[in-house]
Order: C-alpha cells, then sequence, then structure tokens
C-alpha cells in the first residue's frame, strides 16, 4: 500500500488517538526498559497514562514484575505500587504490542566498527511491531539515530502490514532526551521534538 497519505492523517483514527491522548484513556508501550525507556514509562505513569513496558530481557521483565528496580535513579517502591496497581505491565511478549495505542521504540543502537549505528535492534523491533500493528496506533521511534532512519528503515518494515501511515496508523521520531541519574534534566523535565507522519 501507499507509505504516506496525500491529504494528511483522517478524521476517524486521528481523532480518536487524538481524544485518548487529551483524556488519558490511551495505553503507552515502551520497548527497551534501560536507562531510556524506564524512564519514559515514569514520566507517562506520573502524568495519568496505563503504561506497558517490553523488553526482550526475561531478567529485567521478573525484577520489574516483582517491584523491583535495576536503575538507580529509579526506586523499587515506585515500580511496585505501578505493577501492583496494574498501571504498568512490564512484559517480553511482544503479542501484545497491539494492546499499546501508543509505542516508543527505546532500543539501542551502538556504534559498530565503521562507527555506524548498529541497527539490528531497530530492525528487529520494527518487525515485532509490524507483526502485531494495528489501525490506530502511534508509533515513535526514539533510539539515538542518523536523520532518515524512521523513513528509510522503520517504515518500509511496518508498510508490510498493508497499512497506510498517516490514515491508518501513524509514525514519527523524537530524539531520546534522557540523561540518566539527572534529577534536574529527567524525561519529565526536557522538551521533545517530533516529526512524522
Amino acid at each position: 500500500m501507499s507509505s504516506q497519505s496525500e491529504t494528511g492523517p483522517s478524521q476517524p483514527h486521528a481523532e480518536q488517538l487524538a481524544t485518548a491522548i487529551r483524556d488519558k484513556s490511551c495505553r503507552v508501550g515502551v520497548i527497551g526498559l534501560g536507562y531510556v525507556g524506564l524512564p519514559l514509562i515514569r514520566a507517562f505513569s506520573q502524568a495519568g497514562f496505563a503504561t506497558m513496558g517490553f523488553d526482550v530481557d526475561d531478567a529485567k521483565i521478573a525484577k520489574l514484575t516483582a517491584g523491583q528496580s535495576y536503575i538507580r535513579h529509579i526506586p523499587s517502591s515506585w515500580i511496585e505500587q505501578l505493577v501492583q496497581g496494574g498501571s504498568f505491565v512490564p512484559t517480553s511478549d511482544m503479542r501484545r504490542l497491539s494492546e499499546a495505542d501508543v509505542v516508543l521504540i527505546c532500543v539501542p543502537t551502538p556504534l559498530n566498527d565503521s562507527r555506524d549505528p548498529d541497527l539490528s535492534f531497530v530492525e528487529a523491533t520494527a518487525r515485532h511491531i509490524a507483526a502485531a500493528l494495528r489501525p490506530g496506533q502511534l508509533i515513535v521511534l526514539e533510539s539515538t539515530t542518523y536523520p532518515g532512519t524512521t523513513r528509510d528503515v522503520v517504515l518500509p518494515i511496518l508498510d508490510e502490514r498493508n497499512l497506510n501511515v498517516g490514515t491508518d496508523f501513524f509514525l514519527a521520531y523524537s530524539p531520546e532526551r534522557e540523561d540518566p541519574g539527572n534529577a534536574d534534566y529527567s524525561a519529565g523535565r526536557i522538551p521533545k521534538v517530533v516529526g512524522g507522519y
């Protein structure tokens, strides 16, 4: 199908998503629960959104499910409260990505031997999302990478679902803005830049 709408977002999906974001009834999913992803979970939870955290590391999921933090500046008591209250669901089951209305990709992009970002984690994550992608979802790449990655790497994988970006689902890039452990520059205090379809 077409990768881009010529007329912009259609009313039904765009309006439903915008309303769900405004009234905080949408569920935010974060893939990659490290030093960027877990603080984003915290920021969205504090803003009143239900959240899901996805990670391929079963040890991280087990700790979070037990209410334990593995990141120094995120207290275990906070995680325990959210998990027990049901407003944060940690999981390694990527099939559950369809349960999230907004999905943020926060996976590593380490530099390879030629000092280029290794996008294998981004590509694998995009494949998981594509398998669960449904109309009305917003997908946001947050991982540090070069300009054009969202359009040239993520979008072609999502396009395999034969859904139209900008009408059936929405895609954006918003560079991560986390300074791990620095309370003055947490995810809730740093302005975000977002661009997308």
